[in-house]
């Protein structure tokens, strides 16, 4: 497995992030997890796009918490889809005008799922939804009709298809600090 040291500085914006299950958390969140491993016959259950900035490494995403970024070194072990450039500035800045703006939707995660979501209806959704909705802003992905599944797998299978690019599996492991390991808090 890959190491995060190893590649954080070849990460790049748009690049796709995705999230195993893992363990613990409150009942009604393991079972969300599970709901979502199931519904969707994979793996992933979440999913988000990097963001470089400041000398740091985030992920912009949609959670329960609703839109935002998030230190990548602060997520745990991920798996990583470099697209084939960046997103473009017009295409970050509509990705960032969405946080705080969007909300998360438990209901159109699972109508996502059901292939029964229409893509930027409106302010509430779920990850996969918000990344795919940037991604086709820029034209880093692209479907002649409305996609099917819209879903962290679905949103991979995509990009893995129409980029030709590999899926690394990196270990990140936890941190208790906000300072990355090749970089040193202020004194």
């Amino acid at each position: 497995m890959t190491q995060y040291t190893d590649i954080r500085t070849q990460i790049k914006t748009g690049d796709l992030l995705l999230w195993r299950n893992h363990k613990g958390g409150a009942p009604l969140r393991i079972i969300e997890r599970w709901l979502v491993r199931l519904g969707t016959f994979s793996p992933y259950i979440h999913v988000g796009l990097a963001w470089r900035e400041g000398g740091r490494v985030w992920v912009m995403e949609m959670t329960t918490r609703g839109c935002s970024p998030r230190l990548l070194s602060l997520t745990g072990d991920f798996a990583w889809a470099p697209a084939p450039q960046p997103l473009s500035r017009e295409a970050l800045w509509y990705a960032q005008s969405l946080f705080g703006e969007w909300t998360y939707s438990r209901w159109q995660a699972v109508m996502g799922g059901l292939g029964r979501i229409t893509i930027g209806n409106d302010v509430a959704g779920q990850c996969a939804e918000y990344a795919l909705t940037v991604l086709q802003r820029c034209g880093q992905i692209k479907f002649a009709d409305q996609p099917a599944v819209v879903t962290p797998q679905g949103l991979l299978d995509a990009a893995l298809m129409q980029w030709y690019s590999p899926l690394r599996h990196v270990n990140n492991p936890r941190r208790a600090t906000i300072y990355p390991p090749d970089l040193e808090p202020p004194e």
